[in-house]
């Protein structure tokens, strides 16, 4: 191993008493807890920290668990703590990795789960509390929490004191306390527009930070000055108001914590004992700052990050799209900061840093930041209808599920064709030549990639073409059979033991007049560049591709506008909050026009190039402009499945993965490829 390969990112740092290995910081997720949303200890987690242990990673912060819960007091589980959890602890240090538990006073108006309008009263008093009477719900505003009392501060404060020597006492580094950040309950405590209390919990900065710097000196008192104790700590807001979010280098009056106020804020919270700032931007209200989807810019905290520095003497790390080595190395060198937190990286792949660390960057799996596994918690704007899932991964169904797919070699070595390029179907040849089979894929085009292409295509995609990059460089490095611009015909199939399909999908086409108009494209055609538009764009359908494609178009000085037949658009099932929410902000931010509730009923040439459409009152209005793109869906392109199951080639043979199977997205088509390729 050359250790010489970013020094400064791969140089020891001490937090407190403990000294890191290196400047890499695995950041919490939720799911990603030492026990679960039940309350119980999860075994399950133990292959998935030991997987990024073994990767290199110099210090490990779990998801985060409430030192108060539904399942009583944390420091009530000594039986778990003593037991199970050290003997993890033990196993994380052998590999000089270093575990810091993350705790939690409650999540205030950020709670979601167990909430609705038919809790009773009990559920109700024990959820919905914050740091003053009238505080809304980020998720449904019309639910009003209640101020907490003294009392139940000082049960709090008192708790974590008892949690975190229990932490001590199982062999944990240290603790982290959640949060002074993304808007959680001791976040909303020192925010001066969640918190309109009159007692030594509200008004000045110092006493709305007094919750959690009490917090910290009970820490010190019960586990010890040199017991490290971290603050995930959001430099700025980034709010507008309740539920609405500033974009990157919009000018807005900031509704939470200021830039301004920022630096007496990490001041006291040194003053206070705390050893280190786990620090980014952002809260509920603007959830694409601590949960960066792939609309965000790169590094997109570190500005504030690296300014919020100047101002204490403690550990400052930066998360937030901060996975590029070469940037992290250089940023720690120059003293900006003084290292990074990376999560979702680590679910695309658990050896990344390993892999930088050894020059070998063309193998790392990148993070697209699609959100799709790991953060699926999507509110479809309907009341009632939210979704969850948790520290999994698009790219990567490995993550948590370590011993669910670990890669056997097959039985019997067959020979294999792979028909399609696209990313299912590159996955399906990877796996099964990981698995010993003698693969060839066959792509019809020049290049391999499929629609993901096209998807990739905008810049503001530039990790999902590092996705692209790294298939096509899988593909060489295994040294799969690979045939551009080759048709698999039939006849070129019949050698071959079984047939994997990954066909893709094929644009939905509407029968209405004038859409054979040169002017009119499809999605593919526009992100493709292979058809031009004009200034003033109509898009139809505001689904995810459609909405995207309104965005690019903006961003390029385009004048769009979206048509969507259902009464919202974004109604994408699983799509999460982080995406949706920015998305809405996007479309806000550029004055992109939206018509819900309204078909298309054609195109009319008669007076100039018209879009025809219908509303909900029936009225048919005219859009002028100058291109209409087409982004209405996708079905299955099943042309060579037919043909050979018409010619009887046998279920058992041949297996239809991916948009050939059934519309989806890329996890579902990944996640085919492994549920079809451990099979084989």
């Amino acid at each position: 191993m050359n250790d010489t390969r970013y020094p400064a990112l791969f140089s020891p740092i001490k937090i407190g008493g403990v000294t890191l290995k290196n400047r890499v910081i695995l950041t919490a997720m939720g799911g990603t807890g030492l026990f679960g949303y039940d309350g119980r200890f999860n075994p399950a987690i133990r292959d998935y920290y030991l997987e990024r242990a073994k990767g290199g990673v110099g210090l490990i912060i779990p998801g985060v668990t409430g030192v108060k819960g539904g399942g009583g007091y944390l420091y009530e589980k000594e039986a778990d703590f003593l037991g199970p959890v050290k003997a993890l602890m033990d196993e994380l240090h052998s590999y000089g990795t270093r575990y810091f538990m993350q705790l939690g006073a409650g999540f205030g108006r950020a709670q979601l789960m167990g909430i609705g309008p038919d809790m009773d009263e009990k559920t109700r008093n024990e959820l919905l509390v914050a740091p003053s009477d009238g505080i809304p719900n980020v998720w449904i505003p019309e639910m009003k929490h209640r101020g907490l009392t003294k009392e139940e501060i000082r049960d709090i404060v008192d708790a974590y004191g008892k949690a975190a020597k229990l932490c001590k006492e199982a062999g944990i580094d240290g603790v982290e306390i959640h949060a002074i950040h993304e808007g959680y309950l001791l976040d909303q405590f020192t925010i001066e527009n969640t918190n309109h209390r009159t007692d030594e919990y509200g008004g000045s900065i110092e006493n709305r930070f007094r919750f959690v710097t009490e917090i910290i000196q009970e820490i010190k008192k019960t586990c010890g000055k040199d017991f490290p104790v971290m603050i995930r700590y959001s430099v700025s807001s980034k709010m507008r108001g309740f539920n609405q979010g500033a974009l990157p280098g919009e000018d807005y009056k900031e509704f939470g914590r200021s830039l301004e106020e920022s630096p007496q804020a990490a001041r006291l919270l040194q003053a206070a004992g705390a050893d280190g700032l786990d620090a980014d931007n952002g809260s509920y209200d603007s959830w694409w700052w601590a949960h960066p989807p792939v609309y965000m810019p790169l590094h997109c905290n570190f500005p504030e990050v690296s300014y919020i520095k100047n101002f204490v003497d403690i550990p400052v790390f930066c998360a937030g799209r901060m996975e590029d080595p070469a940037f992290a190395d250089q940023a720690i060198a120059d003293g900006k900061i003084d290292g990074i937190g990376v999560a979702r990286q680590f679910l695309a792949d658990p050896y990344w840093l390993k892999k930088a660390q050894e020059g070998r960057e063309a193998e790392i799996r990148p993070c697209i930041a699609c959100h799709n596994g790991c953060f699926g918690v999507g509110l479809v704007r309907r009341p009632g209808r939210f979704g969850f899932q948790m520290a999994h991964c698009a790219v990567n169904p490995l993550a948590m599920e370590e011993t669910k797919w670990e890669l056997t070699p097959a039985e019997e070595k067959k020979k294999i064709a792979v028909v399609g390029g696209g990313v299912g179907g590159m996955e399906a040849a990877r796996l099964l030549t990981l698995r010993g089979h003698d693969v060839t894929l066959f792509e019809k085009t020049g290049s391999l990639g499929g629609v993901f292409i096209a998807a990739a295509a905008p810049d503001f995609k530039e990790k999902d073409k590092m996705l692209l990059d790294w298939y096509r460089n899988e593909m060489e490095r295994l040294s799969i059979d690979v045939q551009l611009n080759t048709e698999a015909a039939p006849e070129l199939l019949s050698d071959y033991d079984e047939i994997v399909l990954a066909t893709g999908s094929k644009p939905r086409k509407l029968d209405l007049p004038g859409l054979d108009d040169p002017r009119v494209m499809e999605a593919c055609d526009y992100l493709l560049g292979t058809k031009e538009t004009g200034e003033k764009v109509v898009v139809i359908g505001g689904g995810l591709t459609g909405v995207e494609i309104a965005y690019d178009l903006a961003l390029k000085g385009k004048k769009p506008v979206v048509v969507e037949m259902q009464e919202d658009i974004l109604q994408v099932p699983g799509l999460c909050a982080s995406n949706s929410n920015m998305l809405r902000e996007i479309i806000r931010y550029y004055e992109i026009p939206v018509n819900t509730e309204t078909s298309l009923l054609g195109i009319s040439c008669a007076d100039g190039f018209t879009v025809l459409v219908k509303n909900a009152a029936g009225e048919e209005i005219s859009l002028p402009a100058d291109s209409c793109i087409l982004s209405v869906g996708y079905l299955p392109e099943r042309t060579l499945a037919d043909t050979l199951e018409a010619q009887g080639v046998s279920k058992e043979k041949l297996h239809v993965i991916g948009d050939a199977n059934m519309v989806g997205n890329l996890m579902s088509a990944i996640r085919e490829a492994y549920e079809l390729c451990y099979q084989l």
